[in-house]
């Protein structure tokens, strides 16, 4: 409710302060001046022109992000061949806070050329007239990024409102996929060979044999274990969260990859039965279902071998080689695992994240002149282009990466190298889940960026066909808030209720399951599914 108020009041203010905003356009831009006089406003050109002077201009962003900008060797190149440089003001150190101040420099008009913030607020302020609408400049002077939009749809669809403006860059996602990780060497004396691990039964029969040759001199053990949720199982059993153009299941928005379930799809009684097996069994650390597992307490139990398994972020694997696994013990060795299958030997499907997301969007203030409009519009555009495109995610020929004999492209700089250098040392990087600009990820490069056990994995398991549908939807504002105000108390209420089956406080039948449904549709899951239905269906076009 407060952040409801917030908004109302923050958009009366803008609505009032717009009015007569050109005479005081200096004060509510920040800096918007350039020391480049060439003739910008009738070129689409995205490169440096035969000319010395630089142009410029401002960008309130998250401080951290501006701190690992910084460090990019590539981001440098791109700053040299466009002539553009961007002076970043740095924000808070953690997101929402940033996120506020955009708010409040809005509502005092201290806001600089550009911003991050989230989609919704550049769509909720850009139809006041706090941003511009970038539409009409991406077509003149932005090509690349139009000729993208127009391979693209989804992206317009999302990034439009109703009107067909756009008052936002929208940065693309690498399409992210959680990883099984294993120790090998835990497999290997307890007598698993991981090639026979390829369905639930298995991995639970696998679990069944470390806990027996583990557990028997070792209390603590409990061999899956992990951080956060541990309701991440779903997908295993088909009851991932999803909508189509028929239905809509369980939470979808908000929860696209991470903390999906449908707890009405045909799997999901079979999920949690499972899971109860696990916990019963002490397969499954008992802290993480109840929800006390902290992210330290997670990788001190793998690190120590207090657990064998995990399901979690892509990289993890590498994290625990690299943060004392060998040196605790010399056999550590953890390795990731093929997808499972299903019955019919299928893989399953696992969720991923949809590929363009609802934050660290970048907004142009209105108040800008049309030369800082057309300058920001040409640094975004060169990032499409495939200059652009090839220097943001794997630098430059010769000193990053190189082309092979049959044409493909390697990076010759070692990540870890790389990676481990002093915070504020220059170094070529290409994490591409982190902004720096927004611009087409190239999936190749963002998982060969890596060591080498991850990017081993990831050429086996980042495959399309490994992946669920995770459709971008665009809400209305009545929406959007209708959702975020339901999804809170529903999805924290289907938590509760799933963990105390799992954990024996509700006893796990038929009749139960039937009335926790129906419970979790009276708190607002069955709205919130035709919420999503009806936004999906507008979203492509179907109605």
């Amino acid at each position: 409710m407060k952040k409801k108020c917030l908004i109302l009041a923050l958009s009366a203010l803008l609505l009032f302060s717009f009015v007569g905003c050109g005479a005081d356009e200096e004060a509510a831009s920040g800096s918007t001046s350039t020391s480049s006089t060439s003739s910008t406003t009738t070129s689409s050109t995205t490169t440096a022109q035969a000319t010395d002077e630089v142009r410029s201009y401002d960008m309130f962003i998250r401080s951290q992000y501006h701190d690992w900008i910084e460090e990019l060797n590539w981001y440098d190149v791109a700053e040299e061949r466009t002539g553009i440089h961007v002076n970043y003001i740095d924000g808070p150190l953690e997101i929402a806070d940033t996120y506020t101040e955009v708010d409040q420099r809005l509502a005092s008009r201290t806001l600089p050329d550009a911003t991050m913030l989230r989609l919704s607020q550049a769509k909720v302020y850009g139809a006041q007239g706090a941003f511009v609408d970038l539409a009409p400049y991406i077509k003149e002077y932005a090509p690349h990024i139009q000729a993208y939009i127009d391979e693209h749809p989804d992206y317009l669809a999302y990034a439009a409102d109703d009107q067909g403006r756009i008052f936002a860059f929208v940065r693309e996602n690498p399409q992210l996929i959680d990883f099984m990780g294993y120790r090998a060497d835990h497999f290997e004396e307890a007598g698993i060979d991981i090639a026979s691990v390829k369905t639930v039964d298995d991995l639970t029969n696998a679990m069944r044999t470390l806990k027996a040759h583990f557990g028997a001199s070792n209390p603590n053990y409990y061999p899956l274990s992990g951080r956060e949720s541990a309701l991440r199982f779903a997908y295993l059993f088909g009851a991932a969260a999803y909508v189509d153009e028929n239905a809509s299941g369980g939470i979808y928005y908000a929860h696209e990859k991470d903390n999906c379930f449908n707890i009405k799809a045909d799997g999901a009684y079979e999920w949690i039965q499972t899971m109860k097996t696990w916990y019963d069994e002490g397969l499954i650390n008992p802290s993480w279902v109840e929800g006390t597992n902290t992210e330290g307490d997670w990788e001190a139990q793998t690190l120590q071998g207090d657990s064998s398994l995990f399901y979690d972020y892509y990289n993890r694997a590498e994290w625990f080689m690299s943060n004392g696994g060998p040196t605790i013990d010399p056999d550590y060795d953890m390795r990731v695992m093929d997808m499972l299958v299903d019955e019919d030997g299928n893989i399953i499907q696992a969720t991923t994240n949809t590929l363009y997301g609802t934050d660290n969007a970048i907004a142009v203030n209105a108040s800008c002149d049309e030369e800082t409009i057309i300058t920001i519009c040409q640094f975004m555009d060169y990032f499409y282009t495939e200059e652009g495109i090839e220097l943001a995610n794997w630098g430059v020929e010769g000193e990053s990466f190189q082309y092979n004999e049959d044409g493909s492209r390697s990076f010759i700089v070692d990540y870890t190298t790389e990676e481990t250098k002093p915070a504020g040392e220059k170094r070529w990087s290409f994490l591409s889940d982190r902004l720096t600009v927004c611009k087409p990820v190239d999936q190749e490069a963002f998982y060969a960026w890596n060591t080498p056990l991850i990017a081993e994995a990831a050429s086996r398991i980042v495959q399309d066909q490994n992946m669920l549908e995770r459709p971008v939807i665009v809400y209305t504002t009545e929406e959007e808030q209708r959702l975020s105000n339901l999804t809170a108390a529903v999805y924290n209420n289907e938590v509760a209720g799933l963990t105390s089956f799992i954990v024996g406080n509700t006893e796990l039948n038929e009749a139960n399951w039937d009335a926790f449904i129906a419970q979790m549709d009276r708190l607002g899951l069955a709205e919130i599914e035709q919420i999503q239905l009806t936004a999906y269906r507008r979203t492509m076009g179907l109605d």
